[in-house]
């Protein structure tokens, strides 16, 4: 993580986990509830950012990601996956042009992996790869009335999602803004740290702050995978529900992955899916964790969890893959082990052609 963006963020009393990742400010509880309405405001500062460029960098990317690179411009951004040969999901990348590159923002716990990985592929190709996380820093703004917040104080206006444009106001130029999709207006925002800093406090000045945990529960909202160190190689794209929500271009030609996942598209369902859950107590889950449920019937379902977060005011809010036509059969209510209530709740988009 960039010092100068870690400084000033300890200097706001924030606490930090060995990743970099925001544990709490002062109010942890209060922070957990500001996520419901906002504005509010987290430090992404602790993924990885990778820059592509060189003349063939566009090339390269297309024969490497599920989504088309052709629809990616200093306009439009866009998340593509990175799957291996089974079709299985690397890492989940949010792609945006700027001048002369391509940038790819990820989970930091697969950094050192996937860079590793991109560059076995890049051979004699015109492509450089370089790791900018520490130039760069990511945070997040959400809110009910956050696309106001972003057209006022930093002179921009973004309507649709995965738009992007740059600030306009006066010594922010470099601020890169993104619309990203969730239950409110909800923004990533890249920039050099000391941009970074001066767009923070603006934001600030009718935000509050939020910890990088409790800013899962907006993904989980909008049904949004994460994949991680525990959880690449583990899920097809579709069982991640990549195929709902665009990160996968059916007709843009190979990539690795491509035959199993256009298989499973043309030829049939995907029998596993990922769900959204409400468990009534809160579990300390993390991705790549089991989670074991029981119906009425005392049948057991097993399902991989994705991503989790104690939700706003009781209980467990998470994402999990589990096979759907073993849990259609359930009888009654399902239940943790503990016997805690757990329900299955709808995602902002169909999973299948009968919802």
């Amino acid at each position: 993580m960039n010092t100068l963006w870690q400084d000033y963020l300890t200097s706001q009393n924030a606490h930090f986990d060995a990743s970099g990742a925001i544990r709490q400010f002062e109010f942890p509880e209060l922070e957990r509830v500001l996520i419901k309405h906002g504005p509010v405001m987290a430090s992404l500062a602790h993924h990885a950012l990778i820059k592509v460029s060189g003349e063939e960098a566009k090339s390269f990317l297309q024969g490497q990601l599920s989504n088309d690179l052709n629809d990616v411009s200093e306009q439009q951004a866009q998340f593509s996956a990175y799957c291996d040969p089974q079709g299985q999901v690397l890492a989940l990348f949010l792609i945006f042009k700027l001048d002369d590159g391509y940038f790819l923002s990820f989970d930091g716990s697969l950094r050192d992996a996937i860079l590793k990985r991109l560059q076995m592929f890049v051979m004699r190709s015109k492509v450089t790869l370089t790791e900018v996380s520490q130039e760069w820093v990511r945070f997040g703004f959400a809110g009910q009335f956050a696309d106001l917040d972003i057209q006022r104080r930093l002179n921009t206006k973004i309507k649709k999602e995965l738009a992007c444009t740059r600030s306009e106001e006066d010594g922010l130029e470099s601020v890169h803004i993104i619309k990203v999709p969730g239950p409110f207006h909800r923004y990533e925002i890249f920039a050099p740290a000391d941009q970074a800093i001066e767009a923070w406090k603006k934001l600030r000045n009718n935000g509050d702050v939020t910890n990088s945990f409790d800013w899962r529960l907006l993904n989980i909202a909008s049904g949004m995978a994460e994949v991680t160190a525990a959880t690449s190689a583990k899920h097809i794209a579709q069982f991640l529900n990549l195929d709902k929500v665009g990160v996968i271009n059916f007709k843009k030609g190979c990539f690795p992955g491509q035959e199993i996942i256009a298989r499973m598209h043309y030829r049939g369902k995907a029998a596993k899916r990922m769900l959204r859950l409400h468990l009534d107590e809160v579990l300390d889950l993390a991705a790549g964790d089991t989670l074991e449920l029981l119906d009425n019937d005392d049948r057991n379902y097993k399902l991989d969890v994705v991503l989790s977060n104690p939700d706003i005011f009781e209980g467990t809010l998470c994402l999990a893959v589990g096979n759907l036509k073993s849990l259609e059969s359930a009888t009654g209510e399902l239940r943790t082990s503990s016997g805690g209530l757990a329900k299955i709740e709808p995602l902002p988009y169909l999973l299948t052609d009968d919802e």
